[in-house]
């Protein structure tokens, strides 16, 4: 049986690294002062983040509309695949639970597979690379899932951005640690918890310390860099990307690291000059 695997456009994962790996996105909308938007149909993350700091209130995010998730599903088994769809946290979006409810109306529930990422951006979209590469090779779903999963399980979210206050205002973090952060001109180290949610971590005092931090945190939880490809994405900050991912090289031996940006969706909470790391901790 032949699979083809849907994410949402919170998995950040780049256009021609999604067309070459054969991944469906499914655009998701970001409301902007009362205007709604499809992320990457007619809103670019150009355009975005060169307006952000204009926009009188934050944008608004919500889940893919229902019917745009079922449509794809239907497409994919009328073309004899079975789907596997791999969503933003259900800590973060409601867009997990609609799949299982688009899954459940389909035409074949059966061949319809969703899972929770547990996690968002690039993080999320690095598992659903890793999840096609299982799937080209699997003998059979049950097979596929367990490694998708376990590599789900392993998957390590570790953030830092400018400010907490966009995460603050839209209730991502709680308001006692946006104060202290604020308050004492720290940068903010946030991770994502096992059940993919967004923790304060540590604070340090410069964005240069934060790149550090980063790297440090990884090389105690990574046994095995040269298996794994690092993911990183960021929001209209390549420079402290390309810096983050020297680090890497300089201090560990690894496979690869593919660098994204961070879109539409995700840059409404996180704001411009969020940096994002991503591996496996083994």
């Amino acid at each position: 049986m032949s699979y083809t695997l849907v994410v949402d456009s919170a998995s950040d994962i780049p256009l021609d690294r999604a067309s070459t790996a054969g991944i469906v996105i499914v655009p998701m909308p970001v409301n902007i002062e009362g205007k709604t938007y499809l992320e990457g149909v007619n809103l670019t993350t150009k355009d975005f983040y060169a307006q952000f700091n204009t926009f009188k209130e934050l944008p608004k995010t919500s889940q893919p509309n229902p019917s745009a998730l079922l449509d794809q599903y239907e497409k994919i088994l009328s073309e004899g695949n079975e789907v596997v769809a791999i969503h933003l946290s259900s800590a973060l979006s409601s867009t997990f639970a609609t799949a299982q409810l688009m899954r459940d109306n389909s035409s074949a529930p059966e061949r319809v597979h969703i899972i929770d990422s547990l996690g968002a951006s690039f993080g999320y979209g690095l598992l659903a690379l890793l999840a096609q590469e299982i799937l080209t090779t699997a003998d059979s779903w049950v097979e596929a899932e367990a490694k998708i999963l376990t590599i789900r399980q392993k998957m390590r979210y570790v953030i830092t951005l400018d400010t907490l206050e966009y995460l603050v205002k839209g209730g991502r973090v709680s308001k006692p640690a946006g104060f202290i952060g604020g308050l004492l001109d720290l940068k903010p180290i946030l991770h994502m918890t096992p059940d993919g949610r967004l923790e304060p971590f540590a604070k340090v005092r410069s964005r240069r310390a934060a790149i550090r931090k980063l790297v440090d945190i990884m090389k105690q939880e990574i046994t095995h860099p040269e298996q794994q490809v690092i993911g990183i994405s960021h929001s209209d900050c390549l420079e402290d990307a390309n810096s983050l991912a020297g680090e890497i090289r300089q201090s560990l031996n690894v496979k690869d690291i593919w660098i994204s940006e961070i879109g539409c969706v995700v840059g409404s909470h996180t704001g411009p000059g969020t940096l994002a790391l991503f591996y496996q901790q083994t």
